[in-house]
C-alpha cells in the first residue's frame, strides 16, 4: 500500500538513507550537519510503500522579508525518489500535497533551487531570482586560498578574518542593514541564529564566512567554501566601502551574466497580493487559473492608491466574467516578482494581456529586487 504522509519530528532521520542513495555528492560531514541542525524544525513529506520510504520532499522554514512585511515561507530541498520507484508520479504528488497544505496556512509562496528548470516548470514553478556570479583572485591574478587571504597584509587599514560563533549577532545586524539600504524587497531575514546555522553549514563543506573590517568596524562579508577550489557567494558590502576587499588584496570580479537560481510557486494568492502596494490609484480585475490549488481559481479585484490596497475575491461566473482578463498562476509569478517584462511573459506563457490589464498591473509595485541565495 502506498501512503503519503508528513513525518513526525522523531521520524525525520529515517530519510537520511534515501538522501545518501540519491545525492551521492554530499559528504558525511554535510549530512551530519543537516540532520543535526536542519531537521530540528523542518517538515518532511514522504511516500511509503511496504513501510519503506520511497520518495521525499523536505521543507526548511525561513522568515522572508517581502516589502514591509515579514512572512513565513519554506525552502524546498531534497526532492528525491528511490531509483526503482521513479516515473510513477510520486514527485508530482508531493509537490501538490505540500502546495495545498501551505495554502491553508495562508503562506504566499515557497521556493527551491532546481536541479533542472524543466523538472519544475510543469508544476507551476517559475524563476524569481538570478544571482550574480563572482570569482576571486589575488592582485596579480593568482589563485587564492582562505589561508592565504587571512595572511594578507598591507597598509590599507583593512583586515580580513574568518567569522566565529561570537560574530553571528553582529553578522545578522550588518546584513539586515546592508540589504535594507540596498532596497532589496525580498530576502531571507538575517539574525544571530541564521548566521550560526550558516557558519556550521559552511564549515561542514570546508568553508566559512569571511569578514572584512576597516576602522575597527565590519564593512563587508562573503560566504565561501573550498571543497573544489575557492568559491564565493554574493558579498554583502556596506555602502561607501565597495572596494574594501580589493584594498586588502582580494579582487572580487562579477561576471556579466547572472545565473538563474531560485524558482517559486505561488500559494495563497490573496495573502500574497494583500502584501503588495501600488504606485498610484489603480482598479484591477482578473480571473486566476491554478490547476493545483483550486481555491485560487477566483475573480480577484484590486483597488487602491499609494497609501492603501484592498484585495477582494469572489467566485468567477461563466458568462458574467467572460470579458475579464484571464491569467495563469505561472504568469502571475513572473509579474509579482518583476522577473520578466509583460511582453516576454505573454510570449513564454502563451497568454494575451489586454491593454487595460497591462496599464493597471503596471501600477502594482513588484517584489523586486530579490536576494535569496541560500543552499538549504
Amino acid at each position: 500500500m502506498k501512503i503519503l504522509k508528513k513525518l513526525k519530528p522523531e521520524e525525520r532521520g529515517f530519510t537520511r538513507t534515501l538522501w545518501e542513495q540519491v545525492f551521492t555528492e554530499d559528504t558525511k560531514e554535510f549530512l551530519d550537519y543537516y540532520y543535526t541542525e536542519k531537521t530540528k524544525n523542518n517538515e518532511i513529506y514522504v511516500i511509503e510503500t511496504d513501510h519503506d520510504i520511497r520518495a521525499m520532499m523536505q521543507l526548511n522554514p525561513y522568515v522572508i522579508q517581502m516589502g514591509k512585511k515579514a512572512i513565513e515561507s519554506r525552502y524546498i530541498v531534497a526532492v528525491a525518489t528511490e531509483p526503482l520507484y521513479r516515473h510513477r508520479g510520486y514527485m508530482a504528488e508531493l509537490l501538490s500535497k505540500t502546495a495545498r497544505d501551505l495554502y491553508q496556512q495562508k503562506m504566499p509562496f515557497f521556493f527551491l533551487m532546481p536541479a533542472s528548470e524543466k523538472i519544475y516548470y510543469p508544476h507551476n514553478y517559475r524563476f524569481i531570482y538570478a544571482a550574480d556570479v563572482w570569482s576571486v583572485k589575488g592582485t596579480d591574478g593568482e589563485e587564492l586560498t582562505i589561508q592565504k587571504i587571512v595572511e594578507l597584509q598591507n597598509d590599507s587599514g583593512v583586515t580580513l578574518r574568518k567569522a566565529e560563533g561570537k560574530d553571528c549577532k553582529k553578522l545578522g545586524d550588518f546584513a539586515e542593514e546592508v540589504l535594507e539600504k540596498q532596497k532589496i524587497q525580498v530576502y531571507t531575514k538575517r539574525d544571530a541564529a541564521y548566521y550560526m546555522r550558516l557558519l556550521k553549514e559552511q564549515e561542514s563543506e570546508k568553508g566559512g564566512i569571511l569578514i572584512a573590517e576597516q576602522d575597527g568596524e565590519m564593512r563587508g562579508i562573503l560566504v565561501f567554501d573550498e571543497e573544489d577550489g575557492l568559491a564565493v557567494r554574493e558579498p554583502l558590502i556596506q555602502k561607501g566601502y565597495e572596494d574594501v576587499f580589493d584594498k586588502a588584496g582580494v579582487i572580487l570580479k562579477k561576471e556579466e551574466k547572472k545565473k538563474p537560481l531560485i524558482m517559486a510557486r505561488l500559494l495563497n494568492i490573496e495573502s500574497l497580493l494583500s502584501s503588495m502596494v501600488c504606485r498610484e490609484e489603480m482598479d484591477l480585475e482578473f480571473v486566476l487559473y491554478d490547476p493545483v490549488i483550486r481555491e485560487n481559481n477566483r475573480l480577484f479585484m484590486l483597488k487602491g492608491n499609494e497609501e492603501h490596497l484592498v484585495v477582494r475575491t469572489r467566485t468567477a461566473h461563466t458568462g458574467k466574467d467572460d470579458a475579464v482578463q484571464k491569467i495563469s498562476v505561472d504568469a502571475l509569478t513572473s509579474i509579482v516578482f518583476g522577473y520578466k517584462e509583460l511582453e516576454k511573459i505573454e510570449e513564454e506563457e502563451k497568454e494575451i494581456f489586454s491593454a487595460e490589464f497591462k496599464e493597471e498591473i503596471s501600477k502594482l509595485m513588484p517584489f523586486s529586487p530579490v536576494f535569496i541565495n541560500e543552499i538549504v
